[in-house]
């Protein structure tokens, strides 16, 4: 379990002691102000807990915790005080959700209830998370499992999907590569509102939508609104609504959402869906590749970039 722990003040004594006593405790980082831990968090985290003063110069024990809050939402941010008023209080706890206040001066023995304190309750939160995320990820399994049954060959292309997706996922360095994995897995059943016909049209490339709805768009909204309302699944709707959306804002939704507005996640699969029906045509990943690189506004060059680095392993 992660039990990184970051220091955060601009007084070098008290960092010293804090380094000198705990060093041995947790594995613990320093840092001299709310720029420098910022980096820490960046290159050295994620931390279990972040313990920052309220009176840094430059950047605040509250701003520093606000930014820490969007970069590692997961860490438990705690705060060293002197006499806050009630004010302060409120910015802090609504804004930096601070988890709990250790005031100054305090002794050692105080910081580090703290501190386990602050660890515990990262385990918990981390522990439901995971729990919460194999439960929904069985759950959209379940689901997949109908495909199975329905077409076979569907249901083998949306595991392969899956693993590409988080490989190229990885390759970029995303934070959220479950969403992103999990999006993909359950991206085909659209396919199964479709009339044998549409599918025909569509597996072929032959299809011409005419006027009124497309039905393929209207096919891929469906899907995404059964998954929207389902807590933490919001994101990967998101990623499902836009998997057919170009990076140069054509396909669907017929929205104005264009370039980097348009998820990640929708990105990859809008670039592997269609590298993987390529290679299953040419029999050639760096044929299939270069063929989706020649066709400029349509995919995201970044994920293409990673698609290209990750390919050797699929």
């Amino acid at each position: 379990m992660n039990e990184k722990v970051l220091f955060v003040d601009d007084d070098e004594n008290l960092l010293a002691s804090v380094h000198r006593n705990f060093k041995k405790r947790y594995d613990l980082d320093i840092a001299a102000g709310g720029p420098q831990a910022l980096r820490a968090m960046e290159e050295h985290g994620p931390y279990a807990v972040v313990v920052a003063d309220m009176a840094m110069p430059g950047m605040n024990g509250i701003e520093f915790l606000k930014k820490a809050q969007v970069l590692a939402p997961d860490t438990i941010r705690i705060m060293f005080t002197g006499h806050p008023g009630p004010v302060t209080l409120l910015e802090a706890i609504n804004s930096g959700q601070v988890f709990r206040f250790i005031p100054k001066p305090c002794d050692l023995e105080e910081i580090g209830r703290a501190v386990d304190a602050g660890i515990r309750q990262h385990h918990l939160i981390a522990g439901e998370r995971d729990l919460l995320e194999a439960t929904l990820t069985r759950g959209i399994e379940a689901m997949i499992g109908i495909l199975e049954v329905l077409d076979p060959v569907v249901y083998l292309s949306a595991q392969t999907l899956a693993h590409r997706s988080a490989q190229v996922a990885r390759a970029l360095g995303a934070a959220d590569d479950w969403s992103i994995t999990l999006a993909a897995l359950y991206s085909p059943l659209w396919q199964l509102s479709l009339t044998p016909q549409e599918r025909l049209a569509w597996a072929s490339g032959t299809r011409d939508p005419g006027p009124g709805p497309d039905p393929l768009g209207s096919a891929i909204a469906r899907a995404a609104n059964l998954l929207q309302p389902i807590p933490r699944l919001e994101g990967v709707a998101q990623i499902v609504r836009y998997q057919g959306k170009n990076l140069d804002g054509t396909g669907f939704p017929g929205d104005p959402v264009r370039g980097e507005a348009i998820p990640l996640g929708a990105r990859i699969l809008r670039a592997l869906q269609d590298f993987n029906a390529i290679e299953q045509k040419v029999k050639s990943r760096p044929v299939a590749w270069e063929e989706l690189r020649m066709q400029r506004g349509r995919y995201d060059p970044v994920v293409l970039a990673a698609l290209g680095e990750a390919m050797e392993s699929f």
